[in-house]
């Protein structure tokens, strides 16, 4: 069976995950029409949405795992 506190780690990285994913997704600061995103920028918001809807998944078979 799998430990408590390990399923409310589990759960706490998930919705730091979320967060960040929100985060990465927000517009800049009122008053901006457009922003050009680096290349740079891209590559790390995408590397982060990546991360965290793997995790999100990875956590999300580890709780339908608990259950049975």
């Amino acid at each position: 069976m799998f430990p408590f506190s390990c399923l409310m780690h589990s759960l706490r990285q998930v919705e730091q995950d979320v967060e960040t994913v929100i985060h990465v997704l927000q517009p800049g600061p009122i008053g901006i029409v457009e922003h050009k995103f680096t290349d740079t920028e891209i590559l790390e918001a995408r590397a982060t949405v990546k991360r965290a809807v793997d995790n999100w998944r990875r956590n999300w078979t580890l709780e339908k795992n608990v259950g049975r």
